[in-house]
């Protein structure tokens, strides 16, 4: 009898020291925080944001363009964490994670002269990441997808590669496949009017259902942006089916979902 109380006390302990991850929590802008990287990886998000500068042959993580600072390295803030945390969990950012951990970059210069950078700094970790060879799947740690200037024609011409797209909706119906844009993100403003007073427009709230489910009828994942950044509007958006939920306050985020 002793044993099995002891078994189910350790059994007990070990689900309630399991880290809760939040697949659905977007940390938006995320180089803001105290901690980039750390903050969202302790409130258990499972996709960060960081916004990127080319200046001077460096990637640079900020929101507007920075002077030269390693200290906001790419590599520094977010390549070489992840991999040692990769290497600690024995292979995943979250040890008991069932897919990849999403790192969202907006290319805040061109596109185009930024991804051969962004690639060669990648391949330095590519056993890490999600990756598509000879236009085969291949699941890694780490799902990276550039949003913002998207390199769209050298990612479209590539059959090798580790990067992926950020969709918009305007790209849902072309026949791209997920192994290429496996998420969908869109400014609200520019779909929705609806700011929360009253109830949604039944047009508006049909609207945004029919985008959502043309998005998932694609194997993809939807995201807004630019929607108002109120604990109400996430209720909203996971009860519609929004995948990925952006927050600003990642504590208000993680308070909805638990």
């Amino acid at each position: 009898m002793n044993r099995i109380i002891l078994f189910l006390f350790i059994l007990i302990s070990v689900n309630c020291n399991a880290q809760r991850i939040h697949y659905n929590a977007f940390s938006h802008n995320d180089y803001w925080r105290n901690r980039p990287l750390f903050d969202a990886l302790d409130y258990g998000f499972n996709c960060v944001e960081a916004d990127l500068w080319l200046i001077n042959g460096e990637l640079y993580v900020a929101h507007d363009r920075p002077e030269p600072n390693d200290s906001i390295l790419f590599s520094e803030l977010y390549l070489k964490p992840l991999s040692e945390r990769i290497k600690e969990n024995g292979g995943k950012v979250f040890p008991s994670s069932d897919r990849p951990f999403f790192l969202m970059v907006d290319c805040k210069t061109n596109g185009e002269e930024m991804y051969p950078l962004l690639k060669q700094q990648l391949n330095s970790y590519k056993n890490l990441f999600c990756s598509v060879e000879d236009g085969v799947y291949k699941e890694g740690a780490v799902l990276l997808f550039v949003s913002g200037d998207r390199p769209m024609d050298s990612i479209f011409a590539e059959t090798n590669r580790i990067a992926f797209l950020d969709g918009r909706i305007n790209d849902l119906g072309k026949d791209i496949p997920k192994i290429i844009m496996p998420v969908v993100s869109d400014n609200y403003n520019s779909y929705i009017s609806w700011r929360g007073e009253g109830k949604i427009p039944e047009e508006e709230l049909m609207k945004m259902r029919k985008l959502i489910k043309q998005t998932h009828d694609e194997g993809k994942l939807f995201r807004w942006w630019g929607a108002p950044d109120t604990p109400e509007f996430k209720r909203f958006f996971i009860k519609e089916g929004v995948d990925l939920v952006g927050a600003d306050d990642l504590r208000t985020l993680s308070d909805v979902l638990e």
